[in-house]
């Protein structure tokens, strides 16, 4: 749909204008057809390069609207008679084209629905340095994009929320992640008001009569997408300067912003931000680049948080730390605030130039968790958190649909796409294989040494691997990372032991890991570093080697012959591996001594090898059920799962029943059952939600009693099953009692967990408040989302809420975040059922446009409903059904 400017007549682009779209245009002024044709669907030309921008916002949250004032020195490559950048949705007054000396008037027409603007001069432009000046107004958006306001408490924030091309919608320019330029930038707003923007403010000055404008000092070159904004009543929570080190040479002032009345919750993540950026500054020999670091907690926010440069903003879910804040909260708050941090190095310093590239940044973010984290918390088996969330990303990689961590991305619609298990977890997987490969002891000084080469500017994948080669001294370095990255698939390593004269013998042998039920080709290879940890009576050890072709084999040296084998120590490989009947039995039988980390990546391969009929049923329960005594509370979680996996596809079989008493007589035994730790939290949550142990959703119902009474707490870590088991036996004065805890609490993690459980209601009446609670957006677009997840995930509403989403698909897009709504269609995986393929087919043909770049996330259902049905049916067979 194109918007016009304020000319009714477009000149045209020069060849260059549209050399990567692969569109030229006529030597005549161009029609709309011409103009859509030719407007990029993905990146830029290249032939304008701006240098800088001047920015005045006027923002006031309690208004509809705000105005804006952008002036861009652009550069250019060669003579235009227009130029492609990017404005979303913007209501353009003027646009002005300074160049040459003169200055003339410029249209401004909206060609694309993703905000790809045509801006036309009248005639040609000769000079290579132009200035455009562009004057605007446009609404604050209410789907938590762009630059968008909330009201929490009688108050209103406004936020921005550049990532990925959301930037476009409250400032026009050049929107692309590889165009870096400095940003001078001015904000009015109400006297009394706090802004916060990426740099430390220099000055204020009285504006109209009630309002004041406040400058912030130039930035470094940042890409669009970390432009940070924030308006609004804030709490600001002092702090210390983080001091000075062997690294950096001056302070850095350190300041939180929340919501009124929360500023105290912040203290915690304020508390660990010195001692973690000191790690990241010690580890890769580059200090914190920006001039201050903010945290702003954002009452909403559309994902965890977003790493604007200088000013993080966080969901406040997922940062405030109040009184009630478990093990497991705790834990995923470091995380989530390491992640960010790291991004100052991995994203906001050193840039991918385009969003097929997103891993470098998001990637080594997920990575940094770990390396990071064990080194500020030596004792915090951090290791064992990024084996999980590597075989997260095993579960979307291993469906043939699965894209590369690195691929083309040509249509701005399918970049939100590349946010995903793939790109964090298979990156950050990834990376620590090499990590482990090349020594920490090489491998972080390297990284250090890349950052400082791309330092302000942008690096491709391409970019890293040869200079990650170069700066280790190994080109194995980069062919690692080449390999996994650049081709999708989880690859599987078969090993088996062959015992006689001399050395035992191990045997590998790799290819592409092939569910049941999947067309996936599994005639594909790695380079794959393997180390297989062995055990030999009393006598331990590794044996690593570089796996590059389908099949080698290796002595065991030191070992006399392994009873048992672990074909992925410390699981630090991005691999599932197989064993032969014999060497699962024995793996199982000595389950419980497995070092945590390896003892996840055998109960993945396990299950994995089920999965694809390698494994037969009572070998995969020798697995599982002594993983459920592992004393690692990862480890006890990862075995739930699987075990609440494998009861729904057994449903009423007697193998069932079988497994039932054999968990809970597992569970029982465990010495930490009762106590105040994690692992006692999700035994008692699997009790109660799978189990149905009437006794564990006793507990849960008496224990959250006290928080809607307003007389007492409850540890975070419970919120969700007990909320569940209350909404489900509590009817209509629970459901009452618990929206009026959430309102009187106050606390985002609370209203998280009320979405997250309230689809567990058992009369449909009150489902049915709860879908509206979900397309009024009472509690919040991202809210909104999680109780469609969360009626969807309750058999008995399933078919209804489903019926209501589809006749209201529309409705339901515009009550959830702007950039969730191309993941619509997995809603539908609740169903294990290829026969609901055709309707979600045609609720996608006439209704996919308002959920653009949904074709991804379509594929992986379609996929995803077929491997369900097939491996429920195998399951089943498996146990003699």
């Amino acid at each position: 749909m194109i918007r016009s400017g304020i000319f009714a007549f477009l000149l045209l682009a020069l060849a260059a204008c549209a050399q990567r779209s692969g569109w030229t245009l006529p030597v005549q002024p161009a029609s709309a057809e011409q103009l859509v044709r030719a407007a990029p669907t993905g990146r830029l030309s290249g032939v304008a390069v701006p240098v800088a921008y001047r920015a005045t916002l006027d923002l006031d949250p309690r208004l509809p609207r705000f105005n804006g004032i952008v002036e861009i020195d652009i550069t250019l490559e060669a003579p235009v008679t227009g130029l492609w950048l990017h404005g979303d949705d913007l209501d353009v007054s003027s646009v002005t084209a300074a160049a040459g000396g003169e200055t003339v008037e410029a249209s401004w027409t909206e060609v694309l629905e993703t905000g790809v603007v045509w801006v036309g001069f009248p005639k040609r432009l000769e000079a290579r340095k132009l200035t455009l000046k562009i004057e605007y107004s446009a609404p604050f958006n209410a789907n938590l994009a762009g630059l968008f306001k909330v009201e929490s408490q009688g108050k209103v924030y406004a936020l921005a929320k550049s990532e990925s091309i959301e930037a476009r919608r409250f400032m026009p320019g050049f929107d692309e992640p590889g165009i870096k330029a400095v940003f001078d930038m001015s904000i009015t707003v109400p006297v009394g008001m706090r802004a916060v923007a990426n740099t430390p403010e220099i000055s204020r000055a009285p504006a109209r009569p009630g309002f004041e404008t406040i400058r912030f000092a130039p930035t470094r070159p940042l890409s669009t997408y970390l432009l940070s904004a924030a308006v609004g009543d804030f709490d600001q929570v002092a702090h210390a300067p983080m001091l000075p080190n062997s690294v950096r040479k001056g302070e850095v002032p350190l300041t939180g912003y929340t919501r009124a009345g929360k500023g105290e919750e912040l203290g915690y993540a304020l508390s660990l931000t010195p001692r973690i950026v000191g790690i990241f500054e010690e580890m890769l020999q580059q200090p914190y680049p920006y001039e201050k670091l903010d945290l702003i907690a954002a009452p909403q926010w559309p994902s965890g948080a977003t790493e604007l440069a200088g000013a993080i903003t966080y969901r406040e879910s997922r940062i405030l730390k109040g009184p009630n804040a478990g093990p497991a909260f705790i834990r995923a708050l470091k995380e989530i605030h390491t992640h960010e941090i790291a991004h100052m190095w991995f994203g906001d310093l050193v840039t991918p130039p385009w969003w097929d590239d997103l891993w470098l940044k998001e990637g080594f973010a997920n990575w940094s968790e770990t390396a990071v984290l064990s080194i500020l918390e030596p004792d915090g088996n951090h290791e064992v958190a990024a084996v999980a969330d590597s075989l997260s990303a095993m579960v979307l990689d291993s469906l043939a649909s699965a894209r590369a961590v690195s691929g083309p991305i040509v249509r701005n619609e399918d970049i939100r796409n590349a946010y995903d298990a793939i790109t964090y977890s298979k990156g950050q997987s990834v990376i620590r294989m090499v990590d482990h490969f090349a020594t920490p002891e090489r491998f972080r000084p390297a990284l250090g040494r890349y950052i400082a080469r791309y330092a302000d500017g942008a690096a491709s994948s391409e970019d890293f691997f040869n200079a990650i080669s170069r700066a280790t001294g190994d080109p194995e370095v980069g062919n690692i990372f080449r390999s996994f990255i650049l081709q999708q698939g989880v690859p599987l390593v078969e090993a088996s032991v062959s015992c006689g004269a001399g050395a035992p013998k191990l045997t590998l042998r790799q290819s592409r890991y092939k569910p049941l039920g999947s067309g996936i080709d599994p005639g594909r290879t790695w380079t794959i570093p393997v180390c297989v940890a062995w055990q030999d009576g009393a006598n331990t050890g590794r044996t690593c080697t570089l796996l590059t072709s389908q099949q080698s084999v290796t002595d065991l040296k030191g070992a006399m012959c392994p009873s048992v084998i672990v074909p992925n120590a410390d699981g630090a490989g991005y691999y599932r591996f197989g064993l032969p009947p014999e060497g699962w039995r024995a793996l199982g039988a000595g389950f419980a001594g497995l070092p945590a980390t390896e003892a996840l990546a055998s109960l993945d391969s396990a299950e994995a090898a089920f999965a694809a009929g390698a494994l037969s049923g009572e070998d995969w329960l020798g697995v599982l059920v002594p993983a459920m005594s592992h004393p690692d509370a990862t480890v006890l979680s990862a075995s739930l799962r699987a075990a609440d996996t494998l009861l729904r596809q057994l449903g009423d079989h007697p193998a069932a029943e079988d497994l039932r008493a054999r968990v809970s007589a597992t569970l029982a035994a465990r010495t930490d059952a009762g106590a105040d730790t994690e692992s006692a939290a999700r035994m008692l949550s699997f009790q109660a939600l799978t189990l149905d142990d009437p006794a564990a959703r006793a507990e849960l119902r008496e224990r959250l009693a006290p928080v809607l009474e307003g007389t007492g707490g409850l540890t975070s870590d419970l919120y969700v099953p007990a909320l569940r088991v209350t909404f489900a036996e509590g009817g209509a004065e629970a459901f009452d009692k618990i929206l009026a805890a959430r309102a009187r609490l106050d606390d985002a993690v609370f209203t998280q967990a009320v979405s997250d459980a309230v689809g567990s209601v058992a009369d449909p009446g009150l489902a049915r408040r709860a879908e509206q609670l979900m397309f009024d957006g009472a509690f919040g677009p991202a809210a909104s989302s999680s109780i469609a997840s969360s009626l969807m995930g309750n058999p008995a509403h399933r078919e209804t809420t489903w019926t209501r989403l589809t006749a209201e698909f529309p409705a339901f897009l515009n009550a959830i975040p702007s950039q969730s709504r191309r993941a619509a269609p997995r809603l539908a995986r609740s169903f294990c059922d290829p026969g609901r393929i055709p309707e979600l087919e045609v609720l996608l043909a006439s209704q996919g446009p308002a959920a653009a770049g949904h074709e991804q996330a379509l594929a992986e259902t379609k996929e995803y409903l077929t491997l369900c049905s097939v491996q429920t049916e195998a399951a089943r067979a498996a146990f003699g059904l």
